[in-house]
């Protein structure tokens, strides 16, 4: 998986805000004790990496900022500390220089930290759709069922398959199955939370992770998702959806298990009759009770709506 402390997604919110303030302090720091030495120490060079820090943060504007404060607390600093130059515009022409120097490491990272977020974005994200690819998808599952295990939260997993999607390619051709698969994909993203996970698994096949959901609301949004996902394509008939939704109160198998729950959950539907959403809740494990009782794990209720 890629670090995630590389990725553009990563610096936002607070975070930005801290590495800004760190180098901000950092390039002002290192021009006090330039002046407090009258300038015997020089650390341009240094100024180089809040420099670089910022561009790959923010992007090359806010890396080209940062180089023109580093450039001129540097020409403030010469000049604060009285050193003697043969003419008064020495310090300014350095000052010039040290801003080229910076301003070329700025957009040097800034392009490389694009390139970088394009092509994870290229190895994460399904081209047709613009959701998450199957790679992703059970990267981010492993991760929430990690998650759901460690502090006990509730986890669903939904597969949906688009029933006669094949037919629709045979008759009306790709392109018009490529305009359902994008239709399909704006009802999931306008249906689901913000804190939902969305994935094009491949073919007519799409994941959605719901964390930290009742059984009761994963119903409820499964059967939301099953009209959205009927409405945007009514226009590609005979184009249907099938879900199946399992709920997990803990996590207690790997996520590729969760995963296969809800895809056997789907198939049930389409030997049922399809456009359908069959649900299974999978209870938390009970521990046994002073009398020695046996848990009761998977205490599972199959629904059909």
């Amino acid at each position: 998986m890629t670090n995630v402390f590389l990725l553009r997604k990563f610096w936002t919110g607070w975070r930005r805000a801290g590495a800004w303030l760190v180098c901000v302090g950092a390039i002002f720091l290192l021009g006090v004790v330039h002046r407090a030495t009258d300038a015997e120490f020089a650390f341009a060079s240094l100024v180089l990496l809040p420099v670089l820090v910022i561009a790959w943060v923010s992007g090359k504007w806010g890396g080209l900022l940062v180089s023109v404060l580093a450039a001129v607390t540097w020409a403030v600093g010469d000049i604060a500390a009285e050193r003697q130059f043969t003419d008064a515009w020495i310090p300014w022409a350095n000052a010039v220089t040290r801003l080229l120097t910076y301003g070329l490491v700025a957009l040097l990272a800034g392009q490389v930290r694009r390139q970088f977020d394009r092509e994870h974005d290229q190895a994460t994200e399904d081209a047709l759709t613009g959701l998450k690819n199957r790679r992703e998808f059970l990267e981010v599952g492993a991760a929430e069922a990690e998650r759901s295990k460690r502090y006990r939260h509730a986890l669903a997993v939904i597969f949906l398959d688009l029933d006669d999607f094949k037919q629709l390619n045979d008759t009306r051709g790709h392109q018009t199955g490529d305009a359902a698969l994008r239709a399909a994909a704006g009802a999931l993203r306008h249906a689901l939370r913000s804190s939902d996970r969305i994935a094009r698994l491949g073919g007519d096949e799409f994941g959605i992770l719901l964390p930290e959901t009742t059984y009761e609301g994963a119903v409820e949004a499964g059967n939301k998702i099953h009209g959205a996902v009927n409405k945007a394509v009514a226009d590609f008939p005979p184009v249907r959806a099938s879900i199946g939704l399992a709920w997990f109160g803990e996590s207690d198998r790997s996520f590729a298990e969760m995963l296969k729950a809800a895809d056997d959950l789907m198939y049930e539907v389409k030997e049922s009759g399809k456009s359908q959403v069959r649900t299974h809740r999978f209870d938390a494990v009970i521990a046994p009770d002073s009398t020695g009782a046996s848990a009761i794990e998977q205490a599972g209720q199959t629904e059909r709506r």
